[in-house]
């Protein structure tokens, strides 16, 4: 008996937004087989999810021709790029291969995710590189849904040390609100718009789950760790020698402007509660580092 299920390709299927993704896709297994891109089938994090029942392909963004041999037949297309390890010029000539490569086969939807408010012009390298993509994208024949995804939680993790001692310190002025969001809910957002291509093709959606000022983190965090975090407002130049110049720009851009979700029709849109602050904390074991327990992430 043939396999009815929608093929889907999932690009980035080995990193967080695309292993998100492929968690939530492989719970549809009744309608999706999952595949994933990979440029080296015998690596650890392929071998895993190969194991997980993921068909893992090998190809690379930078090669259309490994493209279409992967893309071939698939029904569905997720795509993430990775401005952090390519740079802005590699990382939108790699989107636009994605983006040709399906159109040119005639994929059925294509998922794009690039950044919060990546369309409002904001001067910062990775969110600009997000908006030229999705600019070619829609120069296309090519059945789209585009994601913009805000500030993930998961880079509190990278600032634990600091956290759990006691300092919640970031870029952001006082009474200034910073949209925050589970790459998980990412993944969740992504099936929805595979499972409803009606709904969902030909619209742009910015996905958060909560949005804080750095005093209403701080108080968060306390109340999980069981322990008083001050918030800590960093002044720029200070944030520019320690951070660099693309983390200034972005969180000068967060201060003037920020970004514009409108978290209640985000969760009406998707049809499920997404994660807040202290949820997610609690989800990742951040509320047992005190008392003995193995939840923190390093």
């Amino acid at each position: 008996m043939a396999d009815e299920r929608k093929s889907i390709l999932v690009i980035g299927a080995t990193g967080s937004q695309g292993g998100a993704v492929v968690r939530h896709l492989l719970a549809r297994d009744d309608e999706f087989q999952v595949h994933g891109l990979t440029r080296d089938n015998a690596s650890e994090r392929a071998e895993k999810l190969s194991e997980r029942g993921v068909v893992m392909l090998e190809g690379d963004l930078d090669d259309p021709d490994s493209l279409r041999r992967v893309m071939e037949g698939m029904h569905g297309v997720f795509c993430v790029t990775n401005f952090w390890q390519t740079g802005y010029d590699r990382q939108v000539q790699q989107g636009k291969n994605a983006a040709d490569v399906a159109s040119e086969l005639g994929v059925e939807h294509f998922v794009f995710s690039g950044v919060g408010d990546h369309d409002q012009s904001t001067g910062i390298p990775h969110f600009d590189s997000c908006w030229e993509i999705d600019q070619h994208i829609q120069q296309l024949d090519l059945a789209t849904t585009v994601l913009k995804p805000v500030f993930f939680f998961q880079n509190f993790e990278g600032m634990s040390d600091d956290i759990t001692d006691g300092t919640l310190a970031l870029g952001l002025k006082q009474g200034v609100k910073l949209q925050m969001i589970d790459v998980d809910d990412i993944g969740k957002a992504a099936t929805v718009a595979f499972l409803n291509p009606d709904e969902f093709i030909g619209t742009r959606h910015n996905l958060a789950g909560d949005s804080k000022t750095v005093e209403q983190a701080a108080h968060v965090f306390s109340n999980v760790l069981d322990i008083e975090v001050e918030p800590v407002h960093v002044p720029m130049d200070a944030l520019r020698e320690q951070m660099g110049e693309e983390f200034a720009v972005m969180f000068e851009w967060f201060n003037e402007h920020g970004y514009t979700t409108d978290l209640q029709e985000c969760e009406e849109t998707f049809g499920f509660e997404f994660t807040n602050l202290r949820d997610y904390l609690h989800k990742h074991g951040w509320h047992v580092v005190n008392t003995g327990g193995q939840g923190l992430r390093p």
